[in-house]
C-alpha cells in the first residue's frame, strides 16, 4: 500500500485516504502539511463478543463438537450475546485447520480402514431424457488400492452390490469403512452435534 503522500498525488481525497489507512482526516492533513509520511500498518483486530468464550469453544471443538447451532445454544446459556454468523465464521477456519491436522496424522494399518465415495460422472442420453451417471470409488486406506464402478443410481441396493464387488476384487473386507455424509449411510447429527450412521458403518467428514 502506498504512503499518504503518494495516495494524495494520485488524486485521492483526504476523506478517502483516511478511510483507506484508518486515520482521521485531521491526521492525514497534518502529515500532508508537514511533508511527512505516516508509518501505518495493519489495524489492530477489533474486540469481538466471542472473545471471552473462545477457550470454551476450543474445549468443545477438541471434544469433536463442531455444530454451530449446538454451540450457539451452549454459549447462550453462558451469557453470549453475539449472533450466529460471527460464531460460524470463527468455526469455519478452525474446523478446516483441524481437518488438515487430522489428515496429516491419520496413519492406517493394513486391512483396517477403507473409504467409499460417490462422484458425478455426467449424463447418459436416453430415450425420454438424460440419465445421471454416478461413480462409486472404494479405496483402501493403507495400500491406496482402489476399485471404481459406474452406476445409474445411488440407492442402498446399488451401494451394497458395489461393496460386494469391491470386496471380491480386493480379496477381503476391511475392519471399518469411512463415509462422507452419504444419504444411504449418514443419519445426521445428534443434539451434541456429533455424527451418526447406520449400524455397522462409521461416518466421517472427510
Amino acid at each position: 500500500m502506498s504512503d499518504i503522500r503518494e495516495l494524495k498525488q494520485l488524486g485521492i481525497s483526504i476523506q478517502a485516504i483516511g478511510a483507506m489507512t484508518g486515520h482521521d482526516r485531521k491526521t492525514v492533513r497534518r502529515y500532508l502539511a508537514a511533508g511527512a509520511c505516516l508509518d501505518y500498518g495493519p489495524r489492530e483486530p477489533r474486540p469481538s463478543k466471542l472473545d471471552p468464550f473462545k477457550p470454551y469453544l476450543e474445549e468443545r471443538c477438541q471434544a469433536g463438537v463442531w455444530n454451530a447451532t449446538v454451540l450457539l445454544r451452549e454459549l447462550r446459556e453462558r451469557g453470549y450475546g453475539g449472533g450466529y454468523t460471527i460464531l460460524k465464521d470463527y468455526l469455519l477456519p478452525q474446523r478446516e485447520a483441524a481437518r488438515q491436522v487430522a489428515v496429516r496424522r491419520f496413519e492406517t494399518a493394513p486391512g483396517v480402514p477403507a473409504q467409499v465415495d460417490w462422484g458425478h460422472l455426467g449424463y447418459l442420453e436416453q430415450v425420454g431424457g438424460e440419465q445421471a451417471l454416478s461413480g462409486f470409488v472404494f479405496t483402501l486406506g493403507y495400500s491406496r488400492a482402489m476399485v471404481g464402478e459406474a452406476a445409474l443410481d445411488q440407492r442402498l441396493a446399488t451401494l451394497l452390490r458395489l461393496h460386494e464387488a469391491a470386496f471380491h476384487a480386493l480379496g477381503g473386507v476391511p475392519q471399518e469403512i469411512l463415509y462422507d455424509h452419504m444419504k444411504t449411510v449418514w443419519l445426521g447429527t445428534d443434539e451434541r452435534g456429533e455424527e451418526g450412521g447406520n449400524q455397522g458403518v462409521r461416518c466421517s467428514s472427510w
